[in-house]
This record gives structure tokens, sequence and C-alpha cells, in this order.
């Protein structure tokens, strides 16, 4: 590099000195040809120079004649042996010179020195100007080449490096290798430096994110579930990871142990080359030690494989069943949760096969045949539907319905996500209970209330919840804004009236499971102050936009481009992310650090309440939700509740009466029971993997006293869960019943029921009953008054950013 910068110094250098010599020799022949005409200069061939106009030449000349003429003259002094001055002009200036030196008061030896002076100074002019014209260009040839260079290393040198690297481990490693799984490994590390939803989708998992995206796939509209690829992986690399520590364990016990060489003076007393292999010749405790600990470890190690291999061949045995037939399709054809799939168009599931296999037997082109042939509790025999594939539409509208009496006009709508179709959804489902409010009072009046949940919601498309804020929010009011460092500001403003009336009352449900597009929706509804946020504390906090970019082969890339803001200018990310990444393994990751409290700053409503940044929506009216029991988590997660359905089903059926009774009850502690002794089910399983980590301190440490107190501990939490039988009896009944119900309803029927028990959905339900209380928590209580109108009007300069209507999907972002 430095020497490419020599020369490049030398050749602008080159052309300095040239651009000089140029200029010299242009003065010298213009005093050859216009020497007699110092006045004339504005007719010369300087015209065309470049480097000083004729203008300014000739108004030097104009200035001062005598000087001009004195100056060529001067000039011509050093190129007289070029140039013979006539007799004529020899005379002249010889009686001119005798006039000067009878009547100067100033020497002719100064004169001259003042003259070579001025000439020089002159000369200098041109000088300077050729050097810095030499100088930009000098500094223009360096400077482009090296930035050129820098800004081709940023991307050119480390994707030379990965393809050479990947091509070294192709062709030489010592065993063969998937070069697909490691440019996959590689690339999935390098986001996972960045943050926890910048991610690299493959084929299946990029057709995956874009039918969530559009809500829509080719199929028959069942949810099933299984074994997976993922879980077979990891079983073969179980295994091989058991068999090659076993191996390890052979090869540790043959293997000849190194004893330190003699001291000088004394002999080896072993033949050279052979070593004992007692362990009365280890050197010291410490190998026996190490040894020791490695099979503690692998003792642990075990229980965890045994703990995954069961419920491995659980999956397997149960085979390929159905968690959620949806309506419109595979319900409405006779399919039911439960349901063991056994065959697609006549051909048998094996028991090795996965759930992404039978996904894709199922799949297809919209319009085609398929056959689905089945077991189900209770049923004698095999059954066997015929139904056609369609575009299955999955609805974000989970649930709309009226709630208590629907004479009192309150409205309930359960949305799940944000979808391409959410928008239309949610304006359906307004309208459908605004007709159902105005026919149940026979037209007195409309939709007095509306809860909204978006518990659960994890979010969707940034356009769609716009589209759902327009529906809720006046004509003209900013919904959100969205801008980045390489992404276009863009600001969302509603252009068309909101279909919920203004005069009915609005309350968004959130909680913990509340996130990104959900935040903008109940962000915009509470910056706006056009409903009450109800929940237990704050959402999610997820105040970041991703893209979706297609890449070549099927593949695709999810990464952070934006922050968006609400409609008061807050942003309400609570996590910041820090770039990890690196060659040491402990610097893979990315840092986030949680935002305290005392950083989140106060912005203000439209009313001018006070909310803050950082950290999510908090709830504007506080009602705690019911917490899970460890026990009910543990049936839940177990799959224990589905097991006891299916075995009720096979002896019982549902009648319109339907509960679970105190019979019920006890059957199922008996089944739970029975399960635990099988080793089916682990009530501590909760708790088991820390116990296992401090049982394997402790006995590492020799702590033997301190191990047999931890077993106790863990027989003592097994007795408190059970005790939880009794303590949360009401609960746990309530799950049984939902476990049974669901194998014979739509899930639609399942949450409205559930709804009707669900203490924060009541909890709001009474808020839009009492006007005061509404209307009090939506008032102004800043106690700063109003607020400052710039407060008001978002978080960047409108000018600077994209205005888009509600209709505008420009903007491709994925939360």
């Amino acid at each position: 590099m430095m020497i490419s910068l020599s020369i490049v110094a030398m050749l602008a250098l080159k052309t300095t000195t040239a651009f000089v010599i140029s200029s010299s020799s242009s003065w010298s022949s213009l005093s050859k040809q216009r020497l007699p005409k110092p006045i004339e200069l504005n007719s010369n061939p300087l015209h065309g120079f470049g480097s000083k106009s004729p203008t300014t030449f000739s108004s030097l000349s104009r200035r001062s004649p005598a000087r001009s003429t004195q100056v060529w003259g001067t000039l011509n002094d050093k190129t007289e042996n070029d140039i013979k001055p006539t007799n004529e002009s020899t005379s002249r200036n010889a009686q001119k010179q005798e006039g000067k030196g009878k009547n100067a008061l100033i020497p002719d030896s100064l004169t001259e020195l003042g003259l070579k002076t001025w000439e020089k100074i002159v000369g200098l002019r041109w000088v300077a100007l050729s050097f810095v014209a030499g100088s930009i260009f000098a500094t223009g040839a360096i400077l482009f080449p090296i930035y050129e260079t820098l800004t081709m290393d940023n991307l050119s040198k480390p994707v030379t490096l990965f393809e050479t690297i990947l091509a070294d481990l192709e062709e030489g490693y010592v065993d063969p290798v998937d070069t697909n799984k490691l440019f996959e490994t590689g690339v999935s590390a390098m986001l996972r430096s960045l943050d926890p939803y910048t991610e690299y989708e493959g084929p299946e998992d990029a057709v995956e994110l874009t039918e969530s995206i559009e809500g829509k796939y080719g199929g028959v509209g069942l949810v099933i579930s299984g074994s997976t690829a993922s879980s077979n992986k990891n079983k073969e690399q179980l295994q091989k990871s058991a068999f090659q520590q076993q191996e390890q364990r052979q090869e540790q016990q043959q293997m000849p142990l190194v004893v330190p060489p003699p001291s000088q003076g004394e002999e080896d007393p072993t033949p050279a080359g052979q070593h004992p292999i007692s362990s009365s010749s280890t050197p010291s405790s410490a190998m026996e030690v190490g040894m020791e600990d490695e099979d503690e470890e692998d003792e642990f190690d075990l229980l965890e494989r045994k703990r995954e291999e069961r419920l491995r061949s659980k999956a397997q045995k149960q085979g390929i069943r159905v968690v959620n037939a949806f309506e419109n399709y595979a319900f409405d054809y006779g399919m039911r949760v439960g349901d063991k799939l056994v065959a697609i168009d006549d051909q048998p599931l094996t028991t090795g096969m996965t759930v992404e296999d039978v996904r894709n037997k199922l799949r297809g082109v919209p319009g085609t045949t398929v056959s689905i042939s089945f077991e189900r509790d209770g049923v004698d025999g095999i059954q066997t539907i015929s139904m056609p594939r369609a575009v299955v539409s999955v609805r974000d509208v989970k649930l709309a319905t009226m709630l208590g009496d629907p004479r009192d006009g309150i409205g309930y709508i359960q949305l799940s996500g944000f979808a391409s179709d959410t928008g239309r959804e949610m304006r359906n489902a307004i309208r459908y209970l605004q007709r159902a409010s105005e026919d149940a009072s026979d037209g007195s009046h409309s939709l007095q209330g509306l809860v909204l949940d978006l518990r659960g919601n994890p979010g969707g498309l940034l356009t769609s919840a716009v589209d759902v804020v327009s529906l809720l929010v006046p004509k003209g009011s900013d919904i959100v804004s969205a801008q980045g460092r390489g992404f276009p500001g863009v600001l969302y403003r509603s252009r068309v009236d909101p279909v919920l009336d203004p005069n009915t009352k609005l309350a968004v449900l959130v909680n913990r499971g509340t996130a990104s597009a959900a935040e903008i929706v109940s962000g915009a509804v509470q910056d706006l102050d056009v409903g009450i946020i109800v929940g237990s504390d704050r959402t999610f906090g997820k105040g970041l936009v991703q893209n979706v970019e297609e890449l070549p082969y099927g593949t695709a890339l999810k990464f952070t481009v934006a922050k968006y803001y609400t409609p008061s200018g807050r942003c309400i990310q609570g996590i910041n992310y820090k770039e990890g990444g690196g060659l040491r393994e402990e610097d893979g990751s990315f840092t986030a650090n949680k935002i305290p409290k005392n950083l989140r700053s106060v912005f203000y409503t439209k009313n001018g309440r006070i909310v803050r940044d950082g950290g999510g929506i908090e709830a504007d009216y506080k009602v705690d939700a019911p917490k899970a029991s460890a026990l009910e988590v543990t049936l839940l997660r177990s799959g224990v509740m589905g097991e006891f359905a299916a075995e009720w089903s096979k002896h019982h059926e549902l009648t319109n009466n339907f509960r679970v009774d105190d019979d019920t009850y006890r059957n199922f502690q008996s089944f739970v029971a029975e399960k635990q002794r099988s080793g089916d089910l682990e009530l501590e399983i909760l708790y088991s993997k820390s116990l296992d980590e401090l049982k394997k301190t402790l006995k590492a440490s020799g702590y033997k006293g301190s191990e047999r107190e931890v077993e106790a501990l863990q027989a003592s939490i097994v007795r408190e869960i059970q005790r939880d039988f009794e303590k949360y009896r009401e609960d746990i009944k309530e799950d049984i019943s939902q476990s049974i119900l669901a194998r014979y309803l739509p899930e639609r029927m399942l949450i409205e029921r559930g709804v009707k028990k669900d203490v924060q959905v009541a909890a709001a339900v009474k808020l839009l009953g009492t006007d005061n209380r509404f209307d009090k928590l939506l008032a102004r209580d800043s106690p700063h008054g109003s607020a400052p109108s710039s407060v008001l009007e978002g978080p960047t300069d409108a000018i600077s950013m994209k205005v888009a209507s509600t209709e505008d999907h420009g903007a491709r972002g994925k939360f």
C-alpha cells in the first residue's frame, strides 16, 4: 500500500512540475511575440490558457501600462539571447535609462531589485496555482483508491475468507462434512450476535414464515402433533453421544497411564515402552478424582437421556394426533381433536414418520382431493373421510360475541395475531357486534362498549396493525411512525372514518404476552385517549420492526430495520441489544440490557395523561390475573389432561349438562398417580433440573449428608404439589372440562366458554358499564397541565418522513 501511495505521489508531482514548466514556457513565448505591444494582452493567445482569465490581465495593463511594460521588459532581459532588439529601440532604452539616472531619487540597483522581486511574485502566483491543482489531483488519486479499497474490504474480504474456509473444510477435514449445514451454522451464529429477532430462514422455514404473514396455505385445516425431525435428530445425537462416552470409558480403561520420567541417578524399573496400568502406579490422586467426576456426570446425563427417551417413545406410541381442526375445513368434515391419523390416500403412516412428513402429505394444490383414515378413542375400527384441499385462511379473530345480557350492548373480540386479512376480519367483527346490539335492543341503541382482547397476541404485520387502529381512532389521527438507519422514515395516519362509533367505550385487555404489532394497537388507543388499557401490569415491550427479505434458493432473511413510535412519540422497546460476536465463544451472542425505570422518559397522551417509554404499554386499569399453580402447569405441559380425556371418552358420552363431578375428579387423581408410578409423569419436573444440578455439585464436593437432604427436599416438593389437588380443585376441574370438550366442540365455542369465567373480562365489562370510572381514567392527570403541542405531534419531523395513509402498504414489517 505504501509503495502504491508513493508512486501516485510521484506521478502527481511530475504533473505539477510539467504544469509549471508549461506555464513558464508560455510566458517566454508570449514575451517573444507580444513584447512590443504589452497593452494588447486582451487579444493574445492567453485567452484559452485556463489558468488566468484575460480580463484579469487586461485590467492590470489598464491600471499601470508602464508597470506592465517594465514587467515584460524584465522578462525580456531574461531571454535577450533569444530576442535581439532593433537599434532604434536600443537607443530609446539607452536615453530612458540615462534620464532615469539623472532624475531618479532611487538608485538603479534598488529599482532593479524591486522589479526582479515583482517578477518573482508574478511567477510564484502561477507556481502556487499549479501546486494547488497538482495537490488536489494527487490527493484524489491517493484517497479514491483507498476509499474504494476500504469499501470493498468491508464485504469482499469476509466473504472471500468464509468461502475459503468452507472449501478447506470440505476438502481436508478429517471426516466428511456437509457444507450447507456449516454455512447455516455460520450464518445463524452471525445473526444471533445482533438480536433475538434477526434470523436466517431456510427453505422450509421461509415457507412457514410466508404462511404466517399471509395467514393462508393450501391444505385441509388440521393442526397435528407427534414426533418431529428435530426430536429424531436429537435422539440420534444422544445415542451417538452415549456410544462415544462408552467408547471413551473403554479406551480409558485400556490406555496406559503416562508416568513421569525417573530422576537423575535412578533407573526406570519398567521396561522401555511399557508402563503399568494398575491403579497403584498412578502418579497422583488427581487422575482418580477426575475419573470419578466424569462418572458422576455420566450418571446425571443418563437420567436426562432416559427422561428424553421416554418422551420420544411416548410421542411415537401416540402417533400423529389432531390437536385442532378448523371450522369450515376439517372440522366440518368430521375430524376432531385427539383423532389418530393412520393413513393418507391409502398409504399407511409408519412409526418413523414425523409431523413434517405427514404435513407434506396433507398439503397440496387447492381443489385436489385427499382421503384421511383415522382412529378415534371410544369408536371401534378405522374411519375414512375424503375432502378437497382448499386455501386455508387462519383467522386472527378467534371470537366475536356479546357478553352478558345482549341488551346491555357490550361486545367482545379476541384477536390472536396480525396477518394480511386482520383488518378486514376486525371490520366485519365490529359490524357484526353492532348489528347484534341493535337487534337485541330492538333498534334503541347500537354497541355501547367493546372489549378487545389482545392477551397473548405476539404481533404480526405493521400494516395490519395500522388497519386495525384506523377502525378505532378518529380520522386524521397519527397511528404509528417507524424509522431506522437504512429504513425510510414513515408516518402512518388514519385517512378514513372509524368503524367503531366514537361514543362506544373501548377497553383493551393486555398482558406480558401482548407484543409488537399488538402493542402498536394498544399504544395508539392509549395515546389518543380513545380507550382504557386493562391488565395486570405491562405488555412485552417490543418496539422493533423486522423486514423479511427474499433470498436465492427459496430462503429468506428476517432482520431488524427500524424502531417504531406511538402517537405521543415514545418507543416502547424495553431492552437494548448490543452487537456481540468475535472469536471467543463467550462473545458470540448479543448483550441485552433492560431499560431501568429511572431512564424512562415522560410523554403525554392527547388529554395530557402521563405515559412513559421503554418497557411496553402500562395498564391504565390494573386487574390481577389468576396465577396457575405448579401442579396445574405440570399437568397441562405433560399432556396428561388430553390422555385422561381420551380414556374418559371411551366410557362416557357427552351430554348437554356435562360437568366434571367429584367422581370424575377422583378418577383423574388416580390416573395421575398411576402415571407417576410408571415413570411417565414427574410432578416435580419443574424443579428437576435445578435439583439435579445441586445434587451433582454436592456429590462432587463430597457432601453426602447434604445430598441426602436434597433428596428429602425433592420428596417434600412432591407432597406439597399433591396437596395442590385440593387447594386448586376448581381450577383443575375447569382444565379437565376443557380437555374433554375439545374432543367434541370447535375452538370458537371453547374460547367463548372460557371467557364467561374470565375475571379480567368481567372487570372490563364492569368498567365499561360505569360512566364515572371510565371517564375519570381518561381525564387529564398531568401535574404540568396540558401537554406541549410539540410532544403530541410525534417522534420526528413530519417533513423528513413519508406520510402514509391507512391503505398504504409500502413498508413491509414483520413483528
